[in-house]
């Protein structure tokens, strides 16, 4: 069974206070900026394919955070001045290059974190205004199709499809979907009727029964709560 979820109409004051995207923001130039990002991925792809981690190499390696991070480079200033106490396997200028690398991978890191989210946050605003004009469209065609103006139906039919909210027909209303459903029809968005009965109990038991034909008209449903 399924139940429809009726949209809200849009309203010109909300979209007057939604964001808006930078001009900046076009298809073109975030194609371009795709393919460039898709090209420095390539490059650190095949130079670091031998060099990817398990999970499990992951676990066990030391890493730098801010901690390390100073004592690491802590060391490499001490270490210059007091080369007497190095061990042999150590090599002073290759660490000095590994804090170096270090420092730049975080700034990568960093660069790479604020791009996700300004991406992310460009997403939410590109699929808000989207999704605001389809719903625009779709409930002028609705309102069409209850003025039975020729074509509409067919429209909405096809539209209306992407607010059906898939239900098993076995399973019954939970008690929000029945306050829903009793909103729904006192203000005429949907067709259907509820019926409510309820059983006075007998010492233990008792229950209500709710027999909710809004949701899709295919079968009686009941929803007991025991008392």
């Amino acid at each position: 069974m399924e139940t429809q979820s009726s949209p809200s109409p849009v309203h010109p004051a909300s979209q007057a206070a939604s964001r808006q995207l930078p001009t900046w923001i076009a298809a073109d130039n975030l194609e371009q900026l795709l393919r460039d990002i898709n090209a420095h991925l390539t490059t650190m792809t095949t130079y670091m394919q031998s060099e990817a981690l398990t999970h499990a190499e992951r676990l066990r390696m030391q890493g730098s955070g801010v901690r390390r991070y100073g004592f690491i480079d802590k060391t490499s200033d001490i270490a210059e001045d007091n080369l007497q106490f190095a061990p042999a396997f150590f090599n002073l200028q290759s660490l000095k290059d590994l804090l170096r690398v270090i420092e730049v991978l975080r700034n990568i890191s960093v660069t790479c974190e604020q791009m996700t989210r300004i991406s992310n946050d460009c997403l939410l605003v590109a699929g808000d205004d989207a999704f605001q004009m389809a719903l625009g469209y779709y409930n002028t065609v609705r309102e069409a199709s209850r003025r039975r103006q020729p074509g509409a139906q067919a429209v909405f039919s096809v539209l209306r499809e992407f607010f059906n909210r898939p239900r098993h027909t076995a399973s019954e209303p939970t008690i929000p979907e029945v306050e829903r459903d009793v909103h729904a029809l006192l203000h005429g968005t949907k067709d259907g009727r509820i019926v409510i009965e309820h059983e006075k109990p007998h010492g233990e038991g008792g229950k209500h029964v709710v027999v909710d034909e809004v949701r899709g008209g295919k079968s009686e449903e009941e929803l007991r709560i025991e008392n």
